[in-house]
């Protein structure tokens, strides 16, 4: 019977301790950054997702892809839209590749380290982050107004309440 006990302590314990085990995750943060966690997703890297909206002077989509890299990084590596106004990307830097798709234009092979992505989302211009064969729309999700989006250091237990969303 001792033994049990001892097992089922040790046991408990490794459960505590490996709910303060260091991971990463990408946050989005309501109110530009100073709201309420929106989303907090695991990360590793290698990982990609993009940030699909409708720009909001131009009325196009548009689309960009982000890779997490080993430092866990945002990086920009490629945007797609469908108009070359206002406010769309026109200038191609060196190692830049900008081609015509049959859905508009596509500006690859970027490099971009964004320390983080200031978004600002409203129902009237969607907003949505796809992870994993999984999107969510960001304004279901915080609302009207401004987001930030970047990575950090979190616990494994800090991903456990979100475990089975997105």
């Amino acid at each position: 019977m001792k033994r049990l006990h001892w097992t089922l302590a040790a046991a408990a314990l490794l459960v505590l301790a490996a709910g303060f085990i260091p991971l990463h995750g990408l946050e989005v943060r309501a109110s530009g950054g100073t709201g309420r966690v929106v989303l907090l997703k695991r990360v590793a890297p290698g990982d990609t997702f993009t940030l699909s909206f409708v720009h909001s002077v131009e009325k196009s989509e548009v689309t960009d892809y982000f890779r997490i890299d080993d430092d866990y990084r945002i990086i920009l590596y490629q945007t797609e839209f469908s108009s070359l106004n206002t406010g769309l990307p026109a200038v191609v830097s060196e190692g830049e590749v900008f081609e015509r798709t049959n859905r508009g234009f596509r500006l690859s092979n970027l490099n971009r380290v964004l320390p983080e992505i200031q978004l600002q989302v409203s129902v009237a211009y969607g907003g949505s982050l796809a992870m994993d064969g999984n999107a969510v729309s960001l304004p279901a999700l915080a609302g009207d107004g401004l987001l930030r989006i970047s990575t950090r250091r979190v616990f494994a237990w800090e991903l456990l309440p979100r475990a089975f969303r997105m």
